[in-house]
């Protein structure tokens, strides 16, 4: 999975088309992150860091494993984008 969610991302992206291409729909992807990442721990715990989307990507990932099935992969795709929009390494 590890080498497959950055494929995966970038076909989430191509397919979003123009919602993701110009307007990606932010306060959408805070639900989705806080609905799916809630059932495990608080929100709280990733917005206390800061990582490019490769780190992202690999916790995301291992979220993904560490839920079965909780997380679709577009979902895990949004926020990937979501937390790196607001927990980029520049926040």
């Amino acid at each position: 999975m590890r080498r497959t969610l950055p494929f995966l991302v970038a076909a989430a992206v191509l397919a979003a088309g123009t919602a993701w291409a110009g307007e990606f729909d932010l306060e959408a992807a805070k639900s989705t992150f806080e609905k799916r990442c809630s059932k495990c721990h608080t929100v709280d715990r990733p917005l206390k860091k800061n990582k490019d989307r490769a780190g992202w990507e690999k916790t995301v990932s291992r979220m993904v494993r560490y839920a079965s099935g909780a997380i679709s992969e577009d979902e895990a795709a949004v926020i990937v984008e979501y937390l790196s929009r607001v927990r980029g390494p520049a926040q």
